[in-house]
């Protein structure tokens, strides 16, 4: 434990800007540990010792070096690292996991308190010694408790463990994404996180915002699942972001819906080739080839296409909507338009249908309000005027109490998925003051509600994030209304 004025005198630094570095710091990381602060003494990490440990593991595998121990140099470190990577008896933790551990424990191997069986593993002992490191025997047994704890725990994990988890959670069997693939891939991504722990969080180069805007729902079942994991098998977590892409990709495999397209073409062998070139690179798009723009007036009364695709020397009329002139053979450029329209046409082309300026509207939030607060009483307002249910308004409250909140470019989207048999729904609502939610500035709130089950709705919130990323944040601060937020959206 270390002063404040003494750590700020140690790295030569103004106490005030080691104080604002600390603060960022605590907000940080207060998810993966307590950082807890005591008049006098300063800042410490309350956490038992067996988490302290790996914490400090966690540390030294970024830097071997960053602390000055006793005995211990270059060398001892790459021998030490030979030694663990050639080591079988724990197949799921790399040989730089297991040297970082070792070298935890030698470091606080004087302040060690936990009573743990003697060890009477000889390899282990074998390796340590053979990187010149030296354990007495309570630092040994501590090294073996922790592997031995991590060992019972992975054993917790399988997949048929894991496929119990994932259907406990709310509405996931309806969406038909359990297979092999998503068992398999979660299954192998809690048995590292179980037998390699890490809680100092590696750095991220990109927020993970727009993936969750992309897969929302992905995300949700992401929090659910979790929740059953922790509940049932009380395991530690690490990059829980991870199990959500596990689920963004399983939802993308099974999404089987085959869109129409209009083929525009007048010769042949190029409206073949152009087909085949859309069907293969566009997925989920069934192209049908016309010949004339009769012919696309007469497949358009029968199925209703999502885009007509002009491949053709033809004109159509101005009243023919969702049409996409590409000349020739269709290159990548090509079918990348064709992917970008299709994703956004839907919304492009109404998005008043989606979102309603009936129930749109502005909150005068004072400085100092929590955001739970917030949320209660925007989801109250729009309760009382009949827009959401109640369940609805109970679900949107839980989601943003769960965390993970979703927020796009300072708008915060809070939403729930929806039994109602009503298409998606979203009210734009202005605050007064802007708020830091999970340490992001919020300027407004899209309250949203959405059908799980209708994977063309989960494009909206694509779309959105698509919308809302072009523009600077200062333009999403100063939307005054919902009729600036619409103008936004069809730009």
């Amino acid at each position: 434990v270390t002063a404040r004025a003494q750590l700020a005198t140690a790295l030569n630094l103004p106490e005030a800007w080691v104080a604002d570095r600390l603060l960022r710091l605590k907000q940080r990381y207060e998810r993966a540990f307590c950082l807890t602060s005591r008049p006098g003494m300063g800042h410490f990490i309350d956490e038992p010792e067996e988490k302290r440990i790996i914490l400090l593991a966690n540390l030294l595998k970024k830097d071997p070096l960053l602390l000055p121990l006793p005995g211990i140099t270059c060398e001892n470190i790459e021998r030490l690292h030979a030694a663990c990577d050639k080591l079988n008896d724990f197949p799921l933790m790399r040989g730089e996991y297991l040297t970082s551990l070792i070298l935890a424990v030698y470091a606080l191997r004087n302040q060690l308190t936990t009573l743990w069986p003697e060890c009477r593993q000889t390899s282990l002992k074998s390796i340590v010694e053979f990187g010149g490191i030296y354990l007495g025997n309570s630092a040994f047994s501590t090294l073996a408790g922790l592997l031995e704890t991590q060992q019972q725990q992975a054993h917790l994990i399988s997949t048929d463990a894991v496929i119990s988890l994932l259907h406990s959670i709310p509405g996931v069997v309806a969406l038909h994404i359990i297979d092999d693939r998503l068992v398999e891939d979660i299954t192998g991504h809690l048995l590292r996180c179980v037998s390699a722990p890490i809680w100092v969080p590696e750095q991220r180069q990109n927020s993970m915002n727009n993936l969750k805007a992309t897969w929302p729902a992905a995300f949700d079942m992401s929090l659910h699942f979790i929740t059953q994991l922790r509940t049932q098998l009380n395991i530690p977590l690490f990059d829980s972001d991870l199990i959500g892409l596990y689920f963004a990709c399983a939802l993308e495999r099974h999404q089987n819906e085959r869109q129409p397209i209009i083929l525009l073409s007048d010769q042949n062998a190029i409206a073949t080739i152009n087909q085949q070139a859309i069907e293969r690179d566009v997925l989920n798009c069934r192209v049908i080839i016309a010949r004339t723009p009769g012919e696309v007036s007469a497949i358009s009364q029968e199925v209703e296409p999502l885009l007509i695709v002009n491949n053709s020397h033809y004109l159509l009329h101005d009243a023919v909507k969702n049409v996409l002139t590409i000349k020739n053979i269709i290159t990548a450029a090509g079918t990348e338009q064709i992917k970008n329209h299709l994703a956004t046409a839907f919304i492009r082309q109404q998005p008043e249908r989606f979102f309603s300026s009936a129930g749109s509207f502005h909150y005068p939030n004072v400085p100092g309000d929590s955001w739970q607060h917030i949320i209660q009483q925007i989801c109250s307002h729009l309760e009382a005027q009949h827009h959401i249910t109640g369940d609805e308004s109970q679900r949107i409250c839980a989601r943003e109490d769960d965390g993970e909140n979703l927020i796009v470019n300072r708008l915060a989207i809070p939403h729930c998925w929806s039994e109602q048999e009503r298409h998606f729904r979203g009210f734009f609502v202005t605050l007064g003051h802007s708020v830091q939610v999970n340490n992001e500035p919020v300027s407004h709130v899209l309250i949203a509600c959405a059908a799980a089950d209708a994977r063309h709705e989960l494009k909206i919130f694509s779309y959105l994030a698509s919308v809302l990323c072009r523009h600077p944040a200062e333009t999403i601060t100063e939307l005054a209304d919902f009729d600036a937020f619409i103008r936004l959206l069809k730009q």
